[in-house]
């Protein structure tokens, strides 16, 4: 473990996390909370990333006016997430004026005001955003892949859950999410940049300390399922996203599931970037995606294309899926992919605002925080042995899925004409 980083708790035991960088002139705090979008009951889908939202109008102490006004005087910003299993809300300011200014964060989590007439508002912007996503098809196929592998499991659903959903939310439902969630043990806090490791425990054990605590998530994982499934578009273009269940977050399998989407998707020197968009010209972008959870995983491939290519493409994705299998690895692809990623990892960790997400994702998700040195190692050590293996586990015909964001006639005719891919 990197020994800028450390890792420290509360009386009550909520994990403070800092890593000290002291050539740097900013300190990045946040606040993650353990519950997402999969801890919702279904009639209330979308409340974990409404309350993320709520949580920016007001607390006890601030207006959202003067939250905003305090942070950008310091030379700051604030900002918040929310993911299938987590949420964040960090703020960032100058080394300087970073101890005068992280209060905000901490009353904004402790004390919001949660008011029915600021969640009127709130609500319509919310409802707009979802609108906006689902006109975004580039976007929107990814959520509706999620939906095609796992159903009506809360690991199929947006994040942002739907405008019905939303709709019907009330200021109670909000606190209610707020008083089962945003306690210990589901809390992290992180604190990276330019900072004094001794203040940032004490302010953190001040301002979190006197939350009771709750229990810990209930989680099952949802059941894979391995269907074709058609979602009606009106215009020409096709988004497809073709994949199966893949390896979770703690799955030693993670690092080769990483390896084998970079050699297969990633980049320019890709095999689906070689093969289909620069030989055939028949996309725009493809790729692949590997996403790993506590409890499950997917991995997939997307492109867009013209609808009269729809299922052309399908074939030419599933023929590269076949020679990778059959045929292995070429020479030096390896390599590439591995150094291809630790490049990845190089540059986020020259920015402390990817550091300050990597640290509390990370603790979030396993429990552990591991530092870019050990995940780098990690990385090294796999063979083309385990990339293979990782290979033969995911891609299986039985298992696969393909979601279609298209003209419904076309795509129908096409999602029963590829029933005979093989691989």
């Amino acid at each position: 473990m990197d020994e800028a980083i450390k890792t420290s708790y509360t009386s009550s035991g909520i994990p403070i996390i800092t890593e000290s960088i002291p050539n740097a002139h900013s300190a990045y705090a946040a606040v993650f909370i353990g519950s997402g979008s999969r801890d919702e009951i279904p009639e209330q889908a979308g409340i974990a990333h409404l309350l993320e939202h709520m949580m920016f109008k007001g607390s006890s102490k601030y207006t959202s006016k003067e939250m905003s006004e305090k942070i950008e005087a310091a030379g700051g910003m604030h900002n918040a997430y929310t993911a299938h299993e987590a949420t964040c809300y960090y703020l960032s300011t100058l080394d300087e004026t970073f101890e005068s200014t992280r209060d905000v964060l901490s009353d904004m989590i402790t004390s919001p005001s949660l008011s029915q007439t600021d969640l009127e508002t709130e609500r319509n912007v919310v409802v707009q955003e979802i609108r906006m996503d689902e006109n975004d098809p580039g976007s929107h196929i990814h959520e509706l892949f999620a939906k095609t592998i796992w159903g009506e499991h809360p690991m199929g659903r947006s994040e942002a859950g739907t405008i019905e959903t939303v709709k019907a939310i009330t200021a109670e439902d909000l606190r209610n999410f707020y008083e089962q969630n945003y306690r210990p043990p589901k809390m992290a806090v992180v604190v990276v940049g330019n900072i004094d490791i001794d203040s940032a425990v004490s302010w953190a054990s001040e301002s979190f300390d006197d939350f009771p605590k709750v229990k810990a998530n209930e989680r099952s994982p949802p059941k894979d399922y391995a269907r074709f499934a058609v979602y009606p578009k009106k215009d020409p273009q096709a988004y497809v996203s073709m994949g199966f269940p893949a390896f979770s977050t703690n799955a030693p399998e993670k690092q080769a599931q990483r390896i084998l989407s970079v050699i297969f998707g990633v980049g320019m020197s890709s095999r689906l970037f070689q093969e289909v968009r620069e030989k055939t010209g028949l996309v725009y972008d493809v790729h692949s995606l590997g996403m790993s959870y506590t409890d499950c995983g997917m991995f997939c491939v997307n492109y867009n294309t013209d609808i009269k290519h729809e299922e052309e493409v399908m074939r030419l994705v599933a023929e590269e899926i076949r020679k990778l299998k059959t045929e292995g690895l070429r020479e030096e692809e390896l390599d590439r992919a591995k150094h291809l990623i630790k490049g990845v990892y190089a540059r986020r960790s020259e920015v402390n605002e990817e550091r300050m997400n990597r640290l509390g994702t990370s603790y979030i998700s396993t429990g552990e925080v591991v530092s870019i040195e050990e995940i780098l190692a990690k990385m090294s050590a796999v063979t083309e042995e385990d990339v293979m293996n990782a290979a033969e586990k995911i891609m299986v015909r039985e298992k696969l899925n393909i979601a279609v964001h298209a003209p419904k006639r076309e795509s129908e005719k096409v999602i029963k004409n590829v029933e005979d891919l093989d691989f």
